[in-house]
């Protein structure tokens, strides 16, 4: 509006300049100078405007990208279409019901929302279950699991449901039941992999759609769950995605920046903690590039193993798990196998002479922790926060138990 009224002004004293030439005109030069002198003056103020309107500039709030943690998939949303690669580069382009298919090459065309989908690991089913808090009915697309009757299940539901027959067992992920799933006619089938995975060439040969969630890959916590994402593009629910996706990512970044501030303002030692699991003699280490390595970083500790840039896990020896673990303030068992201090010093005595050990700062990982910690990602690293700083984190633990 005020540039629309300085026009008018404008043109408005353009014209009573000319008309005052006109009438002037022949009269004294005093008077033509006044009436150039206005003219100079009206088109100095027109040119001030007109480089005033070029230098105003349009700030644009940069967008947040679709994808911030995980490094193993990738997501776009276009008009009418999405695009994911999945866990092994493939192009997976997902299309509503009924609109037309864009000329876009892919190596799988999916229409969304899948009416019916198997999935492989429990970690898959625990997104789906976080997933209910928006749509509840998304459990009833799932027609199979594999190791389905094989789990103590910690979602109700699902357990129900596999009871009574509404979701089918497909036997194990390495060797399930291919005439199970062929029969359930699936839409997609979800699966993760390794090297020489025999799955997903079988998965191939009998051309069942599948794509491959890597979760389990993924070297950051966030990026583990940041998955939810792309579960949620199969069933529609991008935007419940996005809001589950937010508040955990705040509640992480909250408790990560409080944990750093108690280290660093001295209210709190640093904390020096092993994470490591015995089998039959045989020690696993989380690697110092792991996702257990990145939370262990961001809640201020020092990882004993981080100089292991392995982001799986590694064996170490019995005698250099000890002489790491002499000095150490926790240790946390990743198993839920070993169930007392006496059984874990039945598999390694010399752990008795640890500081752990002897100050009672031993944890072990409970059954449910496979499943929930997927399901409630922000829970599995508070707890971590509890473990660590036990007299600043007041955390019901769940997923962790003391070793006694």
């Amino acid at each position: 509006m005020t540039f629309r009224k300085t026009t008018i002004a404008l043109t408005s004293l353009i014209l009573v300049a000319g008309l005052l030439s006109g009438f002037l005109l022949g009269q004294t030069t005093s008077v033509q100078t006044v009436v150039s002198t206005f003219k100079e003056q009206i088109f100095s103020t027109v040119t001030t405007i007109r480089t005033e309107m070029k230098t105003v500039t349009a700030t644009v709030e940069p967008r947040e990208p679709l994808v911030k943690y995980a490094k193993l998939f990738t997501l776009e949303r276009h008009q009418g279409y999405t695009l994911l690669r999945d866990g092994i580069n493939r192009t997976i382009l997902l299309v509503p019901r009924g609109a037309p298919v864009p000329q876009i090459k892919a190596d799988l065309v999916v229409r969304t929302p899948v009416e019916k989908v198997l999935l492989q690991s429990s970690t898959h089913v625990a997104v789906l279950e976080r997933l209910r808090e928006y749509s509840p009915e998304v459990l009833d697309r799932v027609a199979g699991i594999m190791w389905g009757q094989s789990y103590e299940w910690y979602f109700p539901e699902v357990a129900r449901r596999l009871a009574d027959g509404r979701i089918k067992d497909v036997g194990s992920a390495f060797s399930p039941d291919y005439e199970r799933i062929l029969a359930l006619r699936p839409d997609l089938v979800m699966i993760y992999t390794f090297p020489g995975d025999p799955v997903i060439s079988k998965l191939a040969e009998l051309k069942l759609p599948y794509v491959v969630n890597s979760e389990y890959l993924e070297t950051h916590p966030l990026g583990r769950f940041e998955w939810i994402k792309f579960v949620a593009a199969f069933f529609n629910l991008e935007d419940a995605a996005e809001k589950i996706f937010r508040t955990v990512e705040i509640n992480y970044v909250y408790t990560t920046d409080r944990a750093k501030h108690l280290v660093e303002k001295g209210y709190e030692k640093q904390m020096k903690i092993v994470w490591f699991s015995v089998f039959r003699g045989t020690v696993y280490v989380a690697g110092g590039g792991s996702y257990v390595g990145k939370a262990l970083e961001e809640l201020g500790a020092v990882y004993v193993f981080k100089d292991l840039k392995t982001t799986g896990s590694a064996t170490v020896s019995v005698e250099e798990l000890v002489a790491r673990a002499v000095d150490a303030d926790v240790i946390v068992l990743s198993t839920d196998l070993i169930v007392s201090v006496d059984a874990l010093l039945k598999e390694i005595p010399q752990l008795s002479q640890t500081k752990p050990v002897r100050e009672n700062r031993v944890y072990r990982y409970n059954p449910n922790i496979f499943q929930l910690s997927l399901y409630e990602p922000e829970k599995w690293f508070n707890e971590i926060a509890e473990i660590l700083y036990p007299t600043k984190f007041d955390i019901e633990m769940e997923m962790f138990s003391p070793l006694r």
